[in-house]
């Protein structure tokens, strides 16, 4: 016997190239379909559907026309509240599970193909509820990922008399699938290579959150990450012969000659200009708006101060190699530069927890063997991951590389004046970074107020509004 698996992941709301995957899928009549999580939230197409025109995102009816059989819920599901939860769920003909999330979800889901019974367990990385900005996993209990996959495989052997069983698992590989090397700190966020090695009675493993694409085979069981934001599926083929199984897993890269689906109302929208600027507030790499004061982020830092009436800036730049806003601006180039759906907030930082933020962002460089400024990762891997980094407005400070960690701050000061440790200032910082998350407890507090809009509203406004655009450099920042 023969048949077919695909597994998609980390889709992130990316519904015009998911549309020409699903030609792709549809043609190849998978026996299983399956997402891995992370389906809706992260694109300028779900920005629009989620909080313009407030609709129902067509993804979900693209995907049920599919016939996904499953879904597991990733972390970003959880950017949603837990009305709007609800609602996808409803509207989606296909069960959403996570076995480790008891009481909310369930935890598994049986299928038989041509007699063979075939149980998907869905496990949610635990590390979901430290990045919850809406609340909307506060009253929801998350299970250790790896101890609730090992005991719910062999709940599904014991119990249900699974034939073959998929883990689905949204967390990826804290070790490098071959050598064994650490590839991320071991913290719990990651745990695909220890459940890999370690739980008995896997068949096929699917795993996300780190949008890579991998597929293998080990010690017998079928390994697969289908990559990020519709650009491929995993497409896993199954021969069952004298009740042993063969696995061909195989990653399935989009083929951009195929028609992709079209939004006039949202292509419209996000080709609006909203404003211009006397000069391109543009960067082509990742470094230079990292590592030194630029128009670009200087920008940033006035909008922020500007809706918040606080004394000190906190932004994080997306991962992104080339970015910032063009002379002639539209509501594109916000959500390529502002992508995430934060809210904006004030707290209260004291002078020593604004150094040690600092210094745990400035860990994340180091100088490589020919004096150069590189990515921490790059030179001693691992260490804390380039994109968990923040640039301060309304201070001046100097980061000098050549110093310990921990000891890299050797200028800080506040309108002319060294930060003292004990001072206190009103900062304004994303509700994400607010959340504490990545060991940044420093930030984890109670706003003393919000802005009224998303952040990329309020860059959006404040384009209109100031237009055409200015930027002087207020304030001086250095690595070197």
């Amino acid at each position: 016997m023969k048949f077919t698996i695909i597994a998609t992941s980390d889709i992130h709301g990316h519904t015009e190239r998911l549309s020409q995957l699903a030609q792709m899928i549809a043609a190849r009549q998978p026996a299983l379909l399956i997402d891995n999580g992370d389906f809706l939230q992260g694109s300028h197409l779900s920005y629009y559907y989620d909080y313009i025109v407030e609709k129902q995102h067509p993804q979900i009816e693209l995907a049920n026309k599919l016939g996904y059989d499953v879904a597991v819920f990733g972390n970003h599901e959880f950017n949603y509240s837990s009305e709007k939860i609800q609602s996808i769920r409803d509207a989606c003909s296909f069960p959403w599970i996570a076995a480790n999330i008891p009481g909310f979800a369930q935890p598994y889901v049986i299928k038989e193909i041509n007699g063979l019974r075939i149980a998907v367990i869905g496990i949610t990385t635990h590390f979901t509820k430290n990045w919850d900005e809406c609340e909307s996993t506060k009253h929801l209990h998350f299970e250790n990922s790896f101890e609730c996959a090992k005991k719910t495989v062999k709940h599904v052997r014991e119990i249900e008399q699974a034939q073959l069983v998929i883990l689905s698992y949204h967390g990826g590989f804290e070790r490098d699938l071959h050598s064994g090397h650490l590839i991320d700190l071991e913290q719990g966020e990651n745990e695909g290579y220890r459940m890999l090695q370690e739980i008995e009675g896997i068949d096929l493993f699917i795993t996300g959150h780190q949008h890579l694409e991998i597929a293998t085979v080990q010690n017998g069981v079928a390994v697969v990450q289908p990559g990020a934001n519709a650009h491929c599926f995993a497409q896993i083929d199954v021969t069952v012969e004298d009740d042993t199984f063969s696995f061909e897993p195989a990653i399935i890269q989009v083929d951009p000659a195929l028609k992709m689906q079209s939004f006039h109302g949202f292509e419209a929208w996000k080709k609006q200009p909203i404003g211009t600027a006397d000069k391109a507030l543009t960067y082509a790499d990742f470094f230079t708006p990292r590592t030194k004061m630029t128009a670009y982020t200087q920008m940033l830092h006035d909008m922020q101060l500007h809706y918040t009436g606080a004394q000190i800036s906190v932004i994080e730049l997306p991962y992104h190699s080339q970015g910032g806003f063009p002379q002639r601006i539209t509501r594109e180039d916000v959500l390529h530069n502002l992508p995430r759906a934060n809210r904006l907030l004030v707290i209260q930082m004291t002078g020593a927890e604004i150094r040690r933020a600092i210094e745990q962002s400035a860990a994340v460089f180091a100088l490589n063997d020919q004096g150069q400024i590189d990515f921490s990762m790059a030179v001693n891997y691992p260490e804390p991951q380039p994109y968990i980094y923040d640039l301060w407005g309304g201070i001046d400070y100097t980061i000098d590389l050549r110093q310990q960690t921990g000891q890299r701050v050797t200028k800080l000061t506040f309108e002319g004046n060294p930060i003292q440790d004990n001072e206190i200032f009103e900062v304004a910082v994303n509700s994400y970074r607010a959340t504490g998350a990545h060991q940044l407890p420093m930030f984890q507090k109670q706003p003393i107020r919000e802005a009224d809009k998303f952040i990329p509203d309020l860059m959006m406004d404040y384009i209109e509004q100031t237009s055409p655009l200015t930027i002087q450099i207020k304030n001086e920042f250095q690595m070197k």
